[in-house]
């Protein structure tokens, strides 16, 4: 609760007391809560007028002001200017050239078609995973600044067309040959073949599709993993396969409901983990290892509050505050564990992305909210989860949206950066999700036998070699 001063809270003050305290961050927390959210008034709307607004209170009561304080950034400009110049000039190029590189690669979307019978486990897509993580292919420094070439880009997708349930892996052209062998390795029995992009194939507009999409982030401190194949037992050779549980099975049986003309697409857009960076400058520090840092040191301060209430005298406290790690419950140290042996693993910087579209007349809003909690088998309380983070709005004012202007403008958008596989840079640059191979094994493999969902396309029989015996 937003504090007004004296530990009252700010709006149980007394109007008077409001007017003075109107500056405070707790008033303008209050003000945000309460006004903007509540009623939906978008702040990057709301700021620039209440800024121009106040501007001109400024200018009637004190003009001297205003003119002394544009004399004051017109004598600095020499100081501020050019810098300003500078950092804008290079954010632009960089943005142009690596616009210009996104659109003159050649990519190719590759089909998994399964086998009949998926007998590994997750583990070796994982082992897929860490075959393919390749934080080079960059070149050199004047390489990223002058011609824009970034490291590579991969999309895992899973798609169901009008209830069909496939995977896909779109890929650079040059990546070809490497992905195939390197998933031949592990699935000998799937079979991989070049596709046309099925995005391509929908004739979206909004005059004769619906659609609703989202971007899902973790829930969580991202070194904080999900519940994992491993967490399952899918690590085991099951002795029993009818005690099996695989968790993406709610997920295909959702994706695999949907009847004619409705589509729903998942995508993991995916590009091994470097050090940050900052328009084409890597800088130091280790994002990832400090996210674990962080969440390792929160886990073991809960510990030590705990015990320490357990306590009166201070000395004592200090010494149970020494103990440190020696103090984790069972559930706390699985979860450090958990951490610690992401640490181990090859990282990758993710986005999550999923879209389902449908004919105005078959488009069905129950779907929508499905999507919604789409890796809800992956959560686990204390640890993390997969929720959407940002993504298309609903709207609940008139002013949000004057005759679905927005919305429109928004869907086109969505379509268009699933189908161009736009996550990183440009056309669309967004934050990362970091996600270890483990993590995305455990979202993104290939289901067992025991996943009877009939909509899952599978290779009708197993491909064996020839006999050794047949005559020549």
């Amino acid at each position: 609760m937003s504090q007004g001063g004296g530990g009252v809270p700010f709006e149980k003050q007394p109007w008077y007391k409001k007017i003075f305290l109107m500056w405070t961050h707790s008033a303008a927390h209050h003000i945000s809560e309460k006004w903007l959210y509540e009623w939906k008034f978008e702040p990057l709307v709301v700021i620039p007028a209440a800024f121009i607004v106040f501007i001109i209170i400024v200018a009637s009561v004190d003009p001297e002001a205003i003119s002394a304080t544009l004399a004051m950034a017109v004598a600095l400009s020499p100081v501020w200017l050019p810098v300003f110049l500078a950092v804008f000039f290079w954010i632009t190029w960089m943005h142009y050239i690596r616009y210009a590189f996104w659109f003159s690669r050649k990519t190719v979307l590759l089909e998994i078609q399964l086998p009949p019978e998926v007998q590994k486990s997750p583990l070796a897509m994982e082992l897929f995973f860490n075959g393919i993580h390749n934080a080079g292919g960059e070149g050199t420094f004047l390489a990223r600044i002058w011609e824009g070439k970034f490291r590579a880009i991969f999309s895992l997708e899973i798609a169901s067309n009008e209830g069909q349930i496939k995977f896909y892996i779109h890929c650079p052209v040059g990546w070809k040959n490497v992905l195939e062998a390197k998933l031949y390795g592990q699935y000998p029995e799937a079979r991989i073949i070049e596709v046309e992009d099925y995005a391509a194939r929908i004739p979206f507009s909004n005059e004769e599709y619906g659609l609703w999409a989202t971007e899902f982030n973790k829930t969580a401190n991202h070194a904080v993993p999900i519940k994992s194949y491993i967490d399952y037992g899918l690590d085991k050779n099951q002795d029993k396969p009818e005690t099996t549980v695989d968790p993406m099975t709610n997920m295909l049986e959702y994706m695999g409901q949907i009847g004619q003309g409705e589509y729903i697409w998942l995508q993991i857009i995916m590009k091994a983990r470097k050090n940050e960076e900052w328009y084409g400058f890597y800088k130091g520090g280790n994002a990832w290892a400090d996210l674990a840092t962080k969440a390792t040191k929160e886990i073991t301060a809960g510990a030590i509050k705990r015990a320490q209430e357990l306590v009166e005298d201070d000395a004592e406290k200090k010494k149970v505050g020494a103990r440190g790690a020696m103090l984790l419950s069972p559930g706390e140290r699985l979860k450090v564990e958990a951490i610690e042996r992401g640490q181990t693993k090859n990282v990758y910087e993710c986005g999550i992305r999923g879209m389902y579209l449908g004919k105005k007349d078959n488009y069905n809003g129950v779907n929508v909210g499905n999507l919604v909690t789409i890796f809800g088998a992956f959560k686990q309380v204390g640890y993390n989860s997969i929720m959407p983070g940002r993504g298309l709005d609903w709207f609940d004012f008139p002013w949000q949206d004057w005759r679905n202007i927005r919305q429109n403008r928004m869907r086109l958008a969505q379509f268009f950066r699933y189908r161009h596989r736009a996550y990183f840079y440009v056309p669309y640059d967004q934050v990362p999700v970091y996600m270890t191979t483990e993590e995305l094994a455990t979202i993104w493999h290939f289901p067992s036998s025991v996943v009877q969902t009939p909509a899952l396309d599978r290779v009708p029989s197993r491909r064996s070699d020839a006999p050794l015996n047949l005559p020549t």
